[in-house]
């Protein structure tokens, strides 16, 4: 039988509509009004699992879900970069983030190489025990590009060129270990 796979990417926070990377915020009142609006829209979930982020727990509240929070869906470690601005990085940092820009593989800010997350994803893809039904799952957008890269199996560097917008789904099935990519960048609730 066939699951099928909803990934809610969570709401902008403070930080991402400040052009900052993520540091862990809460969802604020306007994001949390605006989620619990689209409750309807995601039905009866079999399961619904979550980002251990704060902002991915309060979505799935503002929803009326209680998720099982899975780690491994974690938003990138951007380590010394968390809370900064990329205009900030560049003007510290130019060489480093440059690197960082064009290699997967490094990670001069001292978190996670995004590699890492693409693998971490793709390892859980791979060996979560899936059941029939319906998932629906509240994380992060660099979370989501890891997997639609492994449903696709493209390379690492096609991260740079998946954009996934705040409070989009992206549906995924798997049919006898056989993944799908069915739809990428839908508005939630639509």
């Amino acid at each position: 039988m066939t699951t099928r796979i909803t990934l809610l990417c969570q709401p902008a926070t403070a930080a991402l509509r400040a052009g900052r990377f993520p540091a862990d915020e809460p969802l604020d009142l306007a994001q949390a009004e605006r989620v619990a609006g689209l409750a309807h829209a995601f039905g009866q979930a079999d399961q619904v699992l979550c980002s251990p982020a704060r902002c991915a727990q309060h979505t799935a509240r503002a929803l009326g879900l209680s998720p099982t929070i899975e780690p491994a869906l974690r938003e990138v470690d951007y380590g010394r970069w968390s809370g900064l601005s990329l205009k900030e990085i560049n003007e510290a940092e130019p060489t480093e983030l440059a690197a960082w820009l064009s290699n997967p593989g490094l990670a001069p800010h001292g978190g996670e190489p995004l590699l890492a997350t693409i693998e971490r994803v793709g390892q859980w893809l791979g060996h979560y025990h899936w059941s029939a039904g319906h998932t629906l799952i509240i994380t992060h957008a660099s979370v989501i590009k890891s997997a639609i890269l492994h449903v696709l199996q493209a390379p690492a560097q096609a991260y740079w060129q998946l954009d996934i917008a705040p409070l989009t789904e992206t549906s995924l099935s798997v049919f006898q270990g056989r993944w799908r990519l069915s739809s990428s960048g839908s508005p939630a609730g639509v």
